[in-house]
């Protein structure tokens, strides 16, 4: 019903606008721009106050409806605006915007009363010129974040592969654009999770770093201090490494050689011993070294991937996907879990895949 409303009163506007020059004007009720920004930047959420003054008996109507029109580059962010009685016959409500492009348009927006299904009075109000302006040019540290304050909570990091580092964020922004988030440094992250309950969003994101950053850098723009705010972040590597960094291949280790020169040095001293004494036992004992020895020089088991296949950091279908194949790849298999194979490719790269992706 309120749709079909919403719709009736967007037909009514347009030929009253052009039927006369005094369009949205009601003897009854006042529409205005409370508080609003005079500047906006790129990709930045913002809020507009609105108040009304509504001079009709309040029995004489059912409920008040707001509709929006003629909008351009930009995001209406409030899907239910709802007027708050300040004093008798006077309301306010907040409505939120995410602005995309210096050409965009503010809504033109329009207040309705209604009674028993139908329009018995509205008032159209025209938008307030905002100037908008690009934000943060030729700044290489700029996250693309603007917020009224921004947050980093917890910072986890663990070993990827040898080179490489795998960092977790935890962020909380307040009047924020954290699903716009990007640091120019790195080339591999992504977002894992990101709760919206504007005006808070909290966001956990990776960011895979070369194993020899000390520190992530990058700045917000803080509305509020109306400057950049710049965030150091140090890595500290957690002592629990990630089940996909590359030491924990059995085949490409040094622990691997370690395990391999043992036994050899165990094989020729079990040969020694039974040139010596010509005891059975020693027979015994090289033909158990023979056997791990070839065990630990059998190479992993070489299968094939299919295209699109989803790479995962953890055995866990939540887990972050690091990568999709653009092209069928050979593998090397290392391990095995939970309906998951552990796999290793031909850049050293380890990770996780379905089963059901191997052709």
């Amino acid at each position: 019903m309120n749709n079909l409303i919403k719709l009736i009163l967007l037909i009514i506007l347009s030929f009253s606008s052009l039927l006369s020059n005094d369009n949205g004007k009601s003897k009854e009720i006042y529409l205005s721009y409370e508080k609003y920004p005079n500047r906006v930047f790129t990709g930045q959420k913002f809020d507009i106050q609105l108040s009304s003054i509504i001079l009709k008996d309040p029995t004489s109507y059912d409920k008040i409806i707001t509709t929006f029109t003629t909008e351009e580059g930009i995001d209406i962010l409030t899907t239910d605006v709802v007027w708050e009685e300040i004093k008798s016959n006077r309301y306010t409500t907040t409505i939120s915007y995410k602005v995309y492009d210096k050409e965009f348009i503010l809504p033109r927006i329009t207040l309705a009363l209604i009674k028993n299904g139908q329009i018995i009075d509205y008032i159209s109000v025209e938008s307030p010129k905002i100037e908008y302006e690009k934000i943060a040019i030729n700044q290489k540290l700029f996250s693309n974040i603007i917020a009224k304050n921004l947050q980093v909570h917890t910072v986890k990091t663990k070993q990827y592969t040898n080179n490489i580092l795998h960092t977790t964020l935890h962020i909380e922004g307040i009047n924020s654009n954290l699903e716009d988030i990007h640091f120019n440094s790195y080339e591999d992250q992504g977002i894992n999770s990101l709760t919206q309950n504007y005006p808070n969003q909290s966001l956990y994101y990776y960011v895979m770093i070369p194993s020899h950053t000390k520190q992530i850098n990058f700045t917000f723009y803080n509305t509020l201090q109306k400057e950049f705010i710049t965030i150091q972040i140090p890595i500290i590597l957690d002592e629990e490494l990630v089940s996909t960094q590359t030491e924990l291949n059995p085949y490409n280790s040094s622990i691997l050689i370690y395990k391999q020169v043992f036994s050899g040095v165990f094989l020729a001293l079990f040969i020694i011993m039974y040139i010596i004494t010509r005891h059975n036992r020693y027979l015994i004992l090289m033909t158990i070294m023979i056997i791990i020895l070839a065990y630990l020089f059998i190479p992993n088991k070489k299968i094939l991937l299919n295209e699109n296949t989803k790479v995962y950091i953890l055995p866990t279908s939540n887990s972050t996907v690091y990568n999709i194949l653009d092209r069928k790849h050979i593998v090397e298999q290392i391990n095995e879990k939970d309906k998951f194979i552990k796999v290793l490719f031909e850049n050293e790269n380890i990770g996780w895949i379905k089963e059901s992706d191997v052709e």
